[in-house]
């Protein structure tokens, strides 16, 4: 059971407990951060306790009740997830073809690469008349399993109306149903959803195992897996992201900010910033910053074990830089405090331009005042 889910131990031996003592509840609210495998987890769960064999859940030796919920046709398994404002037949069916084949794109990519999503164009939510559908359905007991499984996606992307009736779903629902939620952001769903629930943390998933499964199920080579690992903040669909672009814009501004800081050369500072007046930059921005707090953890890594260097390529600007500041350990790791508070200030409502001068200024001060003592 649970073999695809990688670096959550404690999530999953949860659920195994669950499932193998026969204690299944009704309703499960799995929480994380973005990219950690909760929905996989999710459907994997609804193949477990409908599976009539507990066979292993490779695609090729499953049994059939298996292969259709890995294919999304199981008529027991309803899975819910946020869409643009798509125009739906009462029976569920979506009227347009464009739009149609745009789900099929989402139901694909989630078979094909689990951790990673298909982006719509639009923005998404999850209406009323979903809900709607969902509460017709449980009206009648499953077809095939034992269960009958609706699993909602991004339940933070309720809209009002869709939430509150949804509650009321979650209340009382036949003893055949078993609702599962996923959420990045549980503060935002009704106090009483959550206590309705049984909640199921996923954790941040350490780089090491994130970097292993980027070399063997998506043949990224060992240096780029180690760099994306480390950018992806625990997030395995980030670090697959990451590892399949080549970032070059990102990279190539970091190493600009870096000649900036050498040069200390305030006219090509304030250029630099001008990149980023708007807020279709942010994600690069971000990226930049990912990549500078790499960029001073292989300060430490050059003077105490060069094997573990990520920027293995930039080698001799490394050494130049750390040449010409000498900057201690210490003052490096106060250096990413401040590029991690840089990071932090893009979730609010910031002028960017003003975050990439005043991390520069405060860099720059640090490189001269913290330099290391011989």
């Amino acid at each position: 059971m649970f073999e695809k889910i990688e670096g959550q131990p404690r999530a999953v031996n949860q659920l195994k407990f669950l499932i193998n003592s026969d204690r299944i509840a009704q309703s499960y609210l799995f929480f994380g951060p973005a990219g950690v495998g909760k929905l996989l987890s999710a459907i994997e769960f609804a193949k477990t306790i409908n599976c009539p064999k507990q066979c292993v859940h490779d695609f090729n030796q499953s049994c059939p009740s298996c292969r259709k919920i890995e294919k999304f046709v199981h008529p027991d398994i309803d899975l819910i997830f946020p869409t643009p404002g798509f125009e739906v037949n009462r029976d569920g069916t979506y009227k347009k073809d464009s739009e149609r084949e745009k789900i099929q794109d989402y139901l694909h990519q989630l078979q094909e690469t689990p951790y990673d999503r298909y982006k719509f164009s639009k923005t998404t939510s999850i209406r009323i008349d979903t809900i709607r559908r969902i509460e017709y359905k449980i009206q009648f007991a499953p077809r095939e399993g034992k269960y009958r499984v609706i699993i909602i996606a991004e339940a933070d992307k309720f809209r009002h109306q869709a939430e509150n009736a949804f509650l009321k779903t979650l209340e009382e629902p036949p003893d055949y149903v078993v609702i599962i939620l996923t959420t990045t952001k549980i503060s935002a769903l009704l106090p009483t959803i959550i206590s309705r629930c049984q909640k199921v943390r996923f954790n941040p998933i350490i780089p090491n195992i994130i970097e292993n499964h980027l070399v063997s199920n998506h043949n990224v080579n060992k240096i780029k897996a180690r760099i994306s690992a480390r950018i992806a903040n625990g997030s395995l669909a980030k670090a697959i992201l990451i590892s399949q672009q080549e970032n070059i814009e990102a990279r190539n501004k970091l190493m600009d900010f870096i000649e900036i800081l050498l040069s200390n050369d305030l006219e090509r500072i304030y250029k630099f910033s001008d990149n980023f007046q708007h807020n279709s930059n942010k994600e690069t921005l971000r990226d930049i910053l990912d990549f500078l707090i790499l960029w001073f953890g292989d300060l430490i890594y050059l003077r105490s074990d060069s094997q573990r260097l990520l920027n293995i390529d930039k080698r001799e600007k490394l050494e130049e830089f750390n040449t010409e500041f000498k900057v201690s350990d210490n003052t490096v790791r106060e250096i990413i405090e401040i590029i991690e508070q840089a990071k932090y200030l893009l979730n609010g409502n910031v002028n960017y331009e003003l975050v990439v001068i005043d991390t520069f200024f405060q860099i720059r001060k640090k490189c001269l005042n913290g330099q290391a003592t011989s």
